[in-house]
């Protein structure tokens, strides 16, 4: 079934959509987020800057952005929400950018404790509901292959790494086949509060070890991976560090 969107003429009326209320304040990644993109009406410098390391993305136009973008993904579950999914125009074709949003939190749960889901109860609790977790459990394990098989990575070997970067890599590779793109690019877009050009911002350590792990290095701050070919689709990673808004 199609989806539907609704634009918006000012950040905050993505409140509504945002999977976290708390994180709407300035400081916080989606406040930070928004802001900067909508502002710029188009790419944040800092973002084109990144954008254009690598040869077939420069000059990239921005054609639309979907804020809190959902995208189904292999086995049962929840969607993945990204942050921005963006449309983006290039020379030979149209791409998509996946954008996720950053301050200081971290990427959610550790592969092997997402896997783990609800701990078990006592004994005395009903079958049905030991039945239950015991599926959900099942769907985690074959929607965490799933993933791997199309970063073409062994999942047994994957548990010490965020399911998060997992699900968001994946998300856009399947928008990018759903748009019949044949690019996207995966970027951190980071807000961190810290020093001028920091060395290690928050988070950035465990991305990069993500981003070795799928054979796409992000070596240091504010650059793009070489690209590798998943699903048909040729993917990159990368990660921008900006300032928070004044």
């Amino acid at each position: 079934m199609p989806n539907f969107q609704i634009a918006i003429e000012e950040p905050d009326e993505i409140i509504p959509r945002l999977g976290k209320k708390e994180h709407w304040k300035q400081g916080r990644s989606a406040y930070e987020l928004s802001t900067s993109w909508m502002q710029a009406k188009g790419f944040p410098p800092s973002v084109r800057a990144v954008l254009d390391q690598a040869d077939d993305w420069q000059d990239a136009k921005l054609l639309e952005g979907f804020f809190e973008r959902e995208t189904e993904l292999p086995a049962r579950g929840k969607p993945s929400q990204t942050d921005l999914l963006a449309l983006v125009r290039l020379k030979d074709g149209n791409a998509i950018l996946g954008i996720e949003g950053k301050v200081d939190e971290p990427f959610g749960e550790l592969a092997d404790d997402w896997l783990k889901g609800k701990p078990d109860e006592n004994a005395d609790e009903p079958p049905e509901a030991t039945a239950a977790r015991q599926r959900s459990r099942q769907n985690r394990h074959e929607r965490l292959k799933a993933l791997c098989g199309i970063l073409e990575i062994d999942p047994a070997d994957s548990g010490g790494f965020y399911y998060q970067l997992f699900h968001r890599t994946c998300a856009s590779i399947y928008e990018a086949k759903r748009f019949e793109c044949k690019r996207a690019i995966v970027l951190v877009h980071s807000f961190a509060t810290i020093p001028e050009a920091p060395l290690k911002p928050a988070c950035f350590e465990d991305f990069s070890a993500f981003a070795t792990k799928v054979g796409m290095p992000v070596i240091r701050p504010g650059t793009i991976s070489t690209s590798k070919t998943c699903a048909g689709i040729e993917l990159r990673l990368g990660w921008v560090s900006d300032k928070p808004s004044s």
